[in-house]
Parts: structure tokens; sequence; C-alpha cells
């Protein structure tokens, strides 16, 4: 009977994923694998394509460069082409839409390289780029990328000061919808998942998933809702790479050279 409702549950989380949020997704994201580029979103300089889900006639959408900077964003049906990035380094795309009653907005980060521009990525998520936003806490370094099993800090911000005591729903493709509260800095800190499948040896054989990030915030007479998306990868400790096997390995290895390092020295003595 446990197995049932736990089926039943995760069903009903598959197919409610980003229902009526405005979020932004890979172009041609299957199942929650980036298929447009090859890094989901961590591009080598070239032009990506991304899909703005759930948007709307009067959505609109920018691209904040590293320098902070801007440039207007224009869609094909729901899909953006970004430019060839003129410089390297984190660049955020924001989108919008807003009536009389209610507003929402999708952020999602990129690293591209290009010209480095020596700018802080903590200028840019500093940087308020809507009213109600989930700002990562920090940024991670642009070679490193969000992994399965491991946790990560981020601030709730409203009219950009800490929004406490809100709760953040976390979705991915795989498994079921988990719930966040922040604190009185506005801060959480959410572990992803580790739901991949069809595991293959090596961390480039296997294709990023995607996680999303929403809150709800009324304010005023006027509901907000924030997103923020961003692809995740498997963590080769959770399959094919052992950590505390590692450890050991250094540890003997260390051991080993002092063994070697004393034998050294005594035979020196020795033979004076």
């Amino acid at each position: 009977m446990k197995k049932i409702l736990f089926f039943l549950l995760l069903g009903v989380s598959l197919w409610g994923y980003g229902k009526g949020v405005l979020y932004w997704a890979p172009h041609g994201c299957d199942e929650g694998k980036a298929t447009a580029s090859k890094h989901g979103g961590h591009g080598k300089g070239e032009s990506a394509m991304f899909a703005l889900m759930n948007s709307e006639e009067n959505t609109s959408a920018k691209l904040i460069l590293p320098d902070l900077s801007e440039k207007a964003l224009s869609f094909t049906l729901n899909t953006v082409m970004l430019p060839k990035p003129s410089m390297g380094g984190y660049y955020a795309m924001v989108a919008e839409v807003s009536t009389a009653t209610r507003v929402q907005s999708a952020v999602r980060y990129l690293s591209l390289q290009g010209r480095p521009a020596k700018v802080s990525p903590a200028l840019l998520t500093a940087l308020s780029k809507s009213a109600l936003e989930i700002v990562p806490d920090p940024l991670h370094r642009e070679h490193d990328r969000y992994t399965a099993s491991k946790s990560y800090r981020f601030i709730l911000k409203f009219q950009n000061k800490p929004l406490k005591n809100a709760t953040v729903t976390l979705e991915t493709h795989k498994t079921p919808i988990q719930n966040y509260m922040s604190d009185e800095r506005g801060a959480f800190t959410i572990t992803l998942p580790n739901d991949f499948t069809d595991v293959r040896v090596g961390r480039s054989e296997n294709k990023p998933s995607e996680f999303l990030l929403s809150v709800h915030h009324n304010d005023n007479f006027t509901a907000y809702t924030s997103t923020f998306s961003m692809p995740y990868h498997i963590n080769p400790n959770d399959f094919w790479q052992s950590q505390s096997w590692g450890i050991g390995a250094i540890c003997l290895g260390f051991l080993g050279g002092i063994f070697l390092y004393r034998r050294h020295k005594k035979q020196g003595v020795s033979r004076g």
C-alpha cells in the first residue's frame, strides 16, 4: 500500500512540474535533460536557445551582462536565441509579466566564455532583478556546477530586502516536490536529489537535468510569483566514484611516503 501511494504521489509531482509559473528551460528540454546546450546553459561561447514556459503575450525579457549592462530579448513564439557573448562571465536572463493584480518573474544564470569581464558575479546576484527574487548565495564558480546530493544556500528577497518565513518549492522531473522555509534573514538551503537513471560511467556521458525553485508572496493586493531554474549534474560519488575510498588512498599514500622517507634516512645514516 505504501508503494502504491508513493508512486501516485510521484506521478502527480511529475505531471505538475512548473505548472502555472513562469520559468526558463533549455529549448528542446526533454524529461529534464538539457538538449539544446552541451552544458545545459554553461556554454562555450556559442549561442543558445531557451524557452520561457507559461509565458503570455505581454511578457518581456532581458539579458543582463557581467558588467551589469542590459540587452532586450525578443521571442519567436516562446523561445529566445541568445546573442553571441561579447564578454566572458555570468549572465542573467530575466523575464517578467505583470497585470494590475499579479507580477510573475523568472531568473536564470548562464556562464559563457569570451573576453574576460573582470567583474565579480556577486555584483550580478546583488543587483535587484525583480520585485520578488530567489538569489543564489553565493552563485557557484564559473567552472563549477550544481550537483546532485549537494546542498546550496539561497536568499529570498522582496523589494530587495530579505523575506522571512516564506515557503519555497523545489521541483525536479523525477522527484516529488519538496518545500523549504526561509529563516529570519530570508535564507534557506536545499539539497538537490540524486534522481538520475540509466547512469553511465563518466560525467560527460550523463546529460544534466533541471531543477526549479518557485515562491509566491502577496503584498498590497498584488500576488507575486518568482522562479529560479538551473541545470544540475550527476554526482560521481553516488555511482562510480567513492569519496571515502579516495580519501583512504590518499592517506595510505601519505603513510607510505613517510615510511619510505624514514627507511631512506636510516640507510643513509648506517652508510655514514
